[in-house]
């Protein structure tokens, strides 16, 4: 079976990719394919941008300030996000 070079990543597999490994610091192959092809990716820039911002707020308030009705409304733009970016 043949396999495709590490550095030609769809964005379907950086995105799946980056929300299974979201809190490591990794270093290996596939990172630094990620890694270039965030570089010249746009789209997953902005998607990765818009992970770490969302965990940073979310971080940084308190669990009881987050309602359900806004967890849920969350999720379901997380949900709607990851929709879009396998479709890229």
């Amino acid at each position: 079976m043949k396999t495709k070079p590490a550095s030609k990543l769809l964005c379907n597999e950086v995105a799946k990719y980056v929300c299974e490994n979201l809190d490591e610091q990794l270093n290996s192959r596939k990172c630094h394919a990620i890694k270039k092809h965030l570089q010249t990716c746009s789209n997953c820039t902005a998607y990765l941008n818009s992970l770490k911002k969302m965990i940073t707020l979310y971080r940084s308030a308190p669990t009881s300030c987050v309602s359900n009705p806004a967890r849920k409304k969350l999720y379901a733009v997380l949900k709607f996000e990851r929709s879009v970016t396998r479709q890229a």
